[in-house]
Protein backbone atom coordinates (compact mmCIF):
# COMPACT_ATOMS: atom_id res chain seq x y z
CA UNK A 1 0.00 0.00 0.00
CA UNK A 2 2.56 2.30 -0.96
CA UNK A 3 0.91 4.38 -3.37
CA UNK A 4 -1.33 6.54 -1.65
CA UNK A 5 -3.51 3.73 0.30
CA UNK A 6 -4.51 1.93 -2.83
CA UNK A 7 -4.68 -2.00 -2.87
CA UNK A 8 -2.98 -3.30 -5.81
CA UNK A 9 -4.91 -5.78 -7.87
CA UNK A 10 -3.95 -8.49 -9.65
CA UNK A 11 -4.98 -9.82 -12.82
CA UNK A 12 -5.16 -13.75 -12.83
CA UNK A 13 -2.55 -15.30 -14.95
CA UNK A 14 -4.45 -17.01 -17.71
CA UNK A 15 -3.24 -21.18 -18.54
CA UNK A 16 0.04 -21.83 -19.02
CA UNK A 17 1.59 -22.81 -22.29
CA UNK A 18 1.78 -26.38 -22.52
CA UNK A 19 5.31 -27.14 -24.37
CA UNK A 20 7.35 -30.08 -25.69
CA UNK A 21 10.03 -28.89 -23.54
CA UNK A 22 7.51 -29.21 -20.66
CA UNK A 23 6.06 -32.32 -22.02
CA UNK A 24 9.55 -33.75 -22.38
CA UNK A 25 10.51 -32.66 -18.97
CA UNK A 26 7.40 -34.20 -17.36
CA UNK A 27 7.85 -37.57 -18.97
CA UNK A 28 11.27 -37.68 -18.36
CA UNK A 29 10.48 -36.99 -14.34
CA UNK A 30 7.87 -39.41 -14.48
CA UNK A 31 9.88 -42.36 -16.19
CA UNK A 32 12.85 -41.72 -13.68
CA UNK A 33 10.69 -41.96 -10.84
CA UNK A 34 9.44 -45.51 -12.14
CA UNK A 35 8.69 -48.21 -14.71
CA UNK A 36 6.13 -47.29 -17.18
CA UNK A 37 4.76 -48.16 -20.26
CA UNK A 38 3.92 -45.92 -22.96
CA UNK A 39 0.37 -45.84 -22.04
CA UNK A 40 0.82 -44.89 -18.36
CA UNK A 41 3.43 -41.55 -19.90
CA UNK A 42 0.97 -40.40 -22.22
CA UNK A 43 -2.19 -40.52 -19.68
CA UNK A 44 0.77 -38.83 -17.43
CA UNK A 45 0.63 -36.44 -20.24
CA UNK A 46 -2.47 -35.81 -21.36
CA UNK A 47 -3.62 -35.14 -16.96
CA UNK A 48 -0.67 -32.71 -16.93
CA UNK A 49 -1.77 -30.88 -20.12
CA UNK A 50 -5.32 -30.57 -19.54
CA UNK A 51 -4.77 -29.53 -15.90
CA UNK A 52 -2.34 -26.95 -17.42
CA UNK A 53 -4.54 -25.51 -19.96
CA UNK A 54 -7.46 -26.06 -17.29
CA UNK A 55 -9.66 -27.63 -19.88
CA UNK A 56 -11.54 -30.99 -20.51
CA UNK A 57 -10.92 -31.97 -23.56
CA UNK A 58 -6.96 -31.31 -25.10
CA UNK A 59 -6.82 -30.24 -29.13
CA UNK A 60 -5.35 -31.76 -31.65
CA UNK A 61 -1.88 -30.01 -31.60
CA UNK A 62 -1.65 -30.73 -28.18
CA UNK A 63 -2.46 -34.55 -28.66
CA UNK A 64 0.30 -34.61 -31.33
CA UNK A 65 2.79 -32.99 -28.80
CA UNK A 66 1.95 -36.12 -26.45
CA UNK A 67 2.49 -38.50 -29.10
CA UNK A 68 5.79 -36.66 -29.96
CA UNK A 69 7.16 -36.64 -26.63
CA UNK A 70 6.12 -40.29 -25.90
CA UNK A 71 7.48 -41.75 -29.30
CA UNK A 72 10.73 -39.70 -28.56
CA UNK A 73 11.04 -41.70 -24.72
CA UNK A 74 10.24 -45.00 -26.85
CA UNK A 75 12.70 -44.34 -29.03
CA UNK A 76 15.96 -43.40 -26.53
CA UNK A 77 14.81 -46.88 -24.94
CA UNK A 78 13.50 -44.76 -21.63
CA UNK A 79 9.86 -47.00 -22.45
CA UNK A 80 9.85 -50.45 -23.56
CA UNK A 81 6.15 -52.17 -22.97
CA UNK A 82 7.67 -55.68 -23.33
CA UNK A 83 10.16 -54.71 -20.76
CA UNK A 84 7.90 -53.14 -17.87
CA UNK A 85 5.05 -56.13 -18.64
CA UNK A 86 7.56 -58.65 -18.15
CA UNK A 87 8.89 -56.80 -14.86
CA UNK A 88 5.48 -55.99 -13.52
CA UNK A 89 4.51 -59.82 -14.23
CA UNK A 90 7.05 -60.92 -12.35
CA UNK A 91 6.66 -58.88 -9.75
CA UNK A 92 2.61 -59.69 -9.53
CA UNK A 93 3.93 -63.36 -9.60
CA UNK A 94 5.86 -63.12 -6.79
CA UNK A 95 2.89 -61.55 -4.94
CA UNK A 96 1.16 -64.83 -5.41
CA UNK A 97 -1.79 -63.29 -7.86
CA UNK A 98 -2.86 -65.80 -10.24
CA UNK A 99 -2.35 -65.49 -13.95
CA UNK A 100 -5.83 -64.08 -14.79
CA UNK A 101 -5.43 -61.30 -12.28
CA UNK A 102 -1.53 -60.71 -13.95
CA UNK A 103 -3.01 -60.33 -17.42
CA UNK A 104 -5.68 -58.10 -16.06
CA UNK A 105 -3.23 -55.66 -14.39
CA UNK A 106 -0.96 -55.70 -17.39
CA UNK A 107 -4.15 -54.88 -19.09
CA UNK A 108 -4.91 -52.07 -17.10
CA UNK A 109 -1.57 -50.21 -17.46
CA UNK A 110 -2.69 -49.93 -20.95
CA UNK A 111 0.00 -53.28 -22.60
CA UNK A 112 -1.34 -54.87 -25.70
CA UNK A 113 -2.50 -58.70 -25.87
CA UNK A 114 0.28 -59.72 -27.68
CA UNK A 115 2.96 -58.44 -25.37
CA UNK A 116 1.13 -59.81 -22.23
CA UNK A 117 0.99 -63.45 -23.58
CA UNK A 118 4.74 -63.21 -24.00
CA UNK A 119 5.63 -61.60 -20.44
CA UNK A 120 3.05 -63.98 -19.09
CA UNK A 121 2.80 -67.28 -20.87
CA UNK A 122 1.22 -70.26 -20.25
CA UNK A 123 3.93 -71.54 -17.20
CA UNK A 124 1.94 -70.20 -14.52
CA UNK A 125 1.16 -72.63 -11.89
CA UNK A 126 -2.16 -71.42 -10.17
CA UNK A 127 -1.99 -73.85 -7.36
CA UNK A 128 1.35 -72.75 -6.27
CA UNK A 129 0.30 -68.97 -6.69
CA UNK A 130 -2.60 -69.83 -4.73
CA UNK A 131 -0.20 -71.66 -2.10
CA UNK A 132 2.23 -68.87 -2.08
CA UNK A 133 -0.89 -65.84 -1.73
CA UNK A 134 -2.22 -67.46 1.49
CA UNK A 135 0.87 -67.81 3.21
CA UNK A 136 1.80 -64.05 2.21
CA UNK A 137 -1.66 -63.06 3.48
CA UNK A 138 -1.24 -65.86 5.88
CA UNK A 139 -4.85 -66.79 5.59
CA UNK A 140 -6.10 -70.78 6.43
CA UNK A 141 -3.69 -72.52 8.52
CA UNK A 142 -1.27 -69.17 9.11
CA UNK A 143 -4.29 -67.75 10.49
CA UNK A 144 -4.12 -66.64 13.89
CA UNK A 145 -6.76 -68.53 15.51
CA UNK A 146 -6.72 -71.45 13.52
CA UNK A 147 -9.44 -71.80 10.39
CA UNK A 148 -13.26 -71.59 10.92
CA UNK A 149 -16.24 -71.72 8.59
CA UNK A 150 -16.61 -68.04 8.91
CA UNK A 151 -12.76 -67.54 8.06
CA UNK A 152 -12.58 -69.91 5.34
CA UNK A 153 -15.40 -68.07 3.81
CA UNK A 154 -13.50 -65.01 4.43
CA UNK A 155 -10.39 -66.87 2.88
CA UNK A 156 -11.68 -68.27 -0.37
CA UNK A 157 -13.35 -64.39 -0.66
CA UNK A 158 -9.56 -63.00 -0.76
CA UNK A 159 -8.59 -65.99 -2.81
CA UNK A 160 -10.96 -64.88 -5.63
CA UNK A 161 -10.70 -61.40 -5.60
CA UNK A 162 -7.00 -62.40 -6.44
CA UNK A 163 -7.89 -64.51 -9.14
CA UNK A 164 -8.49 -67.83 -8.46
CA UNK A 165 -10.84 -70.18 -9.06
CA UNK A 166 -12.59 -72.00 -6.37
CA UNK A 167 -11.31 -75.16 -6.78
CA UNK A 168 -7.70 -73.75 -6.55
CA UNK A 169 -8.45 -71.50 -3.70
CA UNK A 170 -10.23 -74.39 -1.59
CA UNK A 171 -7.38 -76.71 -2.48
CA UNK A 172 -4.76 -73.92 -1.57
CA UNK A 173 -6.22 -73.51 1.42
CA UNK A 174 -7.66 -77.20 2.77
CA UNK A 175 -4.12 -78.84 2.15
CA UNK A 176 -1.77 -76.11 1.55
CA UNK A 177 1.90 -78.32 1.37
CA UNK A 178 0.36 -81.22 -0.82
CA UNK A 179 1.74 -81.04 -4.31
Amino acid sequence: MSDGGKPRTRKPAGPRPVTPSYLRNAALHYVSQRAASRTMVRRLLERRAMRRLAVRRLDEATEKMIADAVSELADLGLIDDARFAEARAASLAGRGLSGRRIRMGLREKGIAPETISEAVGDGIDELAQARVFVARKRLGRWRRGGMTPETRRKDLAALARAGFAFRIASQALDDPDEP
